[in-house]
C-alpha cells in the first residue's frame, strides 16, 4: 500500500512539474511607459507601450508574488524615471505564462517580474 502511494505522488508530482515547464517561459517587454499607478494598497502598476492595460509590476508595502518591497520601491522609481524621462523601459520576466508582452495579464493578473531596467 505504502508503494502505491508514493508511486501515486510521484506521478502526480512528475505531471505537475511537466505542465508547469511547458507554460513557463521567459519573456522580456521594452518600451515608453505611459502611465505607472501607484495606490493606498501598496501595488505599483505600469501602463506601457507594449501592452495598454495595466499591469501590476510589485507592492511597497508586503512582498507580492515573491518581490521583496525593497526592490520594489527600487522599481518604482525605475519606472517613474523612465516615465518622466521618456526612456525605455525594460521588464524581463524570468517564468511566465503569457505568450507574448501584449498578452500579459492585466492589473494583478500580471506575472512578477524579474527585473526592471531603464
Amino acid at each position: 500500500m505504502k508503494l502505491r502511494i508514493k508511486n501515486w505522488a510521484a506521478a502526480i508530482g512528475l505531471s505537475l512539474l511537466a505542465a508547469g515547464s511547458v507554460h513557463a517561459a521567459t519573456l522580456t517587454c521594452t518600451g515608453l511607459v505611459n502611465a505607472v499607478t501607484a495606490h493606498a494598497d501598496g501595488s505599483v502598476w505600469i501602463t506601457a507601450a507594449w501592452n495598454n492595460n495595466p499591469v501590476q509590476v510589485c507592492n511597497t508595502v508586503t512582498a507580492w508574488k515573491s518581490v521583496p518591497t525593497e526592490a520594489c520601491k527600487r522599481w518604482h522609481a525605475a519606472a517613474l524615471l523612465a516615465r518622466t524621462t521618456q526612456q525605455a523601459l525594460q521588464v524581463y520576466y524570468g517564468s511566465t505564462a503569457a505568450a507574448s508582452c501584449s498578452g500579459m495579464g492585466s492589473y494583478g493578473a500580471a506575472d512578477a517580474p524579474t527585473t526592471l531596467t531603464n
